[in-house]
């Protein structure tokens, strides 16, 4: 099992590194793009629920919202039922860089799946979410 563990954060890595190339010209990191695409997709989350579901601490989103508002990906708001509540919406100018990110997303993908056999993709994505959903119920549990 070490050796699966191992490949899947080489795959991340190598993922985080190549969208950090493709995405620099930009003033994004590729470490950035999963909270931004967070964002784009579930506007006006809270800083809370962005921790839990891309399985980060609150002060690692706390800060990476920060930088992504300096940076004017993203706008914090208080929520008026709770003070101590920040929803995070996406600006504009996080909008119209997602086909961006959306295709250097599929270039990636595109190298790593480089020749897998007709069916392989479909089954390993499949696989893949078994596992986070396993890694989610085991977070859920542990509260």
């Amino acid at each position: 099992m070490p050796s699966f563990l191992k490949n899947l954060n080489a795959i991340s890595r190598g993922t985080t590194l190549f969208r950090d190339e493709k995405l620099k010209c930009y003033g994004l990191t590729g470490y950035q793009v999963k909270y931004l695409f967070a964002v784009c997709n579930r506007e006006g989350v809270s800083q809370d629920e962005l921790a839990k579901s891309l399985f980060v601490n609150k002060s690692n989103v706390a800060r990476q919202m920060s930088a992504l508002e300096e940076a004017g990906f993203v706008r914090r708001e208080q929520s008026a039922e709770d003070k101590r509540v920040y929803k995070v919406y996406p600006t504009q100018r996080a909008r119209d860089l997602m086909p961006v990110i959306r295709a250097a997303n599929d270039e990636w993908r595109s190298i790593i799946c480089r020749g897998l056999e007709e069916g392989e993709e479909e089954r390993l994505a499949a696989t893949l979410e078994k596992l986070v959903e396993n890694a989610r119920r085991y977070g859920e549990e542990r509260k």
